[in-house]
């Protein structure tokens, strides 16, 4: 799996009759979304204990439906990851139930700005780490 820059600008507005306009989730979101809090949890696990998240399956097409559980296991997975991982503060993900409400722009850049922030700083972790060499034997010596 490949990581995928996370949308961070996501953005919307409703007029004063309630007509919305902005940006809306689809197939390609939650498959990058998906994605990537999977490739976070390979890049968590060569620095942390071994852990697992769900998973959420194939990814999904232009006709498929997202449903409530799948957008809190999402948050869910990506909590664990982090729990997993550096515990850092991402603020207070929502309970979505089925036909209530959907995920706004707000949340989706809280979402996926969390999972740009734990992939920046568990790539630096991993690219920082220190590499001791170590040279068994005598430098051109005879033994």
């Amino acid at each position: 799996m490949a990581w995928e820059t996370p949308k961070t600008d996501w953005h919307g507005s409703s007029d004063s009759e309630g007509v919305y306009t902005g940006d809306r989730f689809n197939a390609v979101d939650f498959n990058r979304i998906k994605n990537n809090l999977d490739y976070l949890r390979e890049l968590a696990i060569k620095l942390y204990d071994e852990f697992s998240i769900v998973s959420l399956g194939a990814d999904r097409t232009p006709v498929d439906y997202f449903y409530a559980d799948e957008i809190n296991q999402l948050e869910e997975n990506l909590k664990t990851v982090n729990e997993n991982s550096l515990r850092r503060s991402y603020g207070n993900a929502p309970t979505y139930v089925d036909n209530g409400n959907t995920m706004d722009f707000v949340e989706l850049n809280r979402l996926e700005g969390a999972i740009l922030d734990l992939y920046d700083r568990l790539t630096n972790e991993l690219e920082g780490r220190r590499m001791l060499t170590w040279n068994f034997g005598m430098k051109g010596g005879d033994l």
